[in-house]
């Protein structure tokens, strides 16, 4: 009964939305490798948006004060706590891919940038502070970038321009971002002000923000799209609501490698991540992997052949993105 209610809402927010057919979801993927992924994402998306993130929900948060604060969805410190657990995880070569091996080797020295946080709660982008403040995860980024959008609409929603004024620096980059996530080149300029190349890894999240809850299922898909057109070459990692995506230069879509604990982190009924003992959290618990993707499990349980297999394959796949960027600049600098 409750996946049948659950299908239900879904419908309903696609006609409310009058953007997107319900036929779609039995299309072809455009954004994630495996049908069944793309269609279990799409849904949730949809279910989330009439939940949390319709016109009435978004002015609901615009009006009400939240500790002397506005803001568009709660936030609290260690909200997103198991990002740090995954990532530490990651960094301490725990989490393999069964194909690129570590995911630590794929993502150190990446740029982190986070959509949407909450820059004037409490101390400002509190969950980014979480990752700011985690020595071990910060010593494997190359930056750490918050953001917020700079809204029009209310003076008290000029979120940048009273941070500004108002706030204290930020230790870490923030970066003013448009309420809509969709342009390709704008993704190029922003991911170029924070990477040291075109290869640079990127590590994003949208998390209780305005592209995992607000947007349409279309404008969602059109997010996702620009992101890979605009870093082709480029490793991602990808925490978006409940998931973890990656998407690595021999793929042109990304995988659902993994889902968090959607209790804690994403539960916008109650604040249960204020009731978690962090300290002994572990990481069983923080996150389901993929199983087809992912094992969990030390570096030195994985056979020698193993590794150099995944080893050859991932420089293979680096390059061929290097050749292919090179090609494509060459084509783009020749006179037609």
């Amino acid at each position: 009964m409750a996946f049948l209610d659950r299908r239900f809402i879904v419908f309903l927010v696609f006609f409310l939305e009058s953007s997107f057919s319900f036929h779609s979801l039995n299309s072809e993927t455009t954004i994630i490798e495996r049908d069944e992924d793309e269609k279990k994402v799409l849904e949730n998306h949809a279910f989330e948006k009439l939940r949390f993130g319709l016109a009435n929900h978004i002015h609901y948060y615009k009006i009400k004060k939240t500790k002397n604060t506005v803001v568009e969805q709660r936030s609290g410190r260690r909200r997103l706590y198991d990002h740090n657990l995954i990532l530490r995880s990651i960094f301490r070569d725990r989490i393999h891919h069964h194909i690129y091996g570590s995911l630590g080797s794929l993502l150190t020295g990446a740029s982190f940038i986070d959509f949407g946080s909450a820059i004037l709660y409490e101390e400002g982008a509190v969950t980014v502070r979480d990752l700011y403040e985690d020595e071990f995860i910060r010593s494997h980024l190359k930056t750490i970038v918050a953001t917020d959008i700079n809204d029009p609409e209310y003076s008290h929603t000029r979120y940048i321009e009273i941070h500004m004024s108002d706030r204290e620096p930020f230790p870490f980059s923030f970066n003013e971002i448009p309420y809509r996530l969709d342009d390709p080149e704008y993704f190029r300029i922003l991911t170029r002000i924070y990477t040291t190349s075109e290869f640079t890894p990127l590590i994003l999240r949208s998390t209780n923000s305005g592209p995992d809850l607000f947007y349409t299922v279309e404008e969602m898909k059109d997010h996702f799209s620009s992101i890979l057109e605009a870093n082709p070459y480029r490793t991602i990692l990808y925490f978006f609501n409940r998931f973890i995506f990656l998407r690595t230069p021999c793929q042109s879509k990304f995988e659902l490698i993994g889902t968090i604990d959607e209790k804690v982190g994403v539960n916008h009924s109650f604040s249960a991540w204020r009731y978690v003992d962090w300290n002994r959290r572990e990481l069983s618990e923080a996150i389901l992997p993929q199983y087809r993707y992912l094992q969990i499990a030390e570096s030195r349980t994985k056979s020698v052949g193993d590794r150099l297999d995944s080893w050859f394959f991932v420089k293979g796949c680096q390059f061929q993105s290097r050749m292919r960027y090179f090609q494509n600049k060459i084509s783009k600098s020749v006179p037609k």
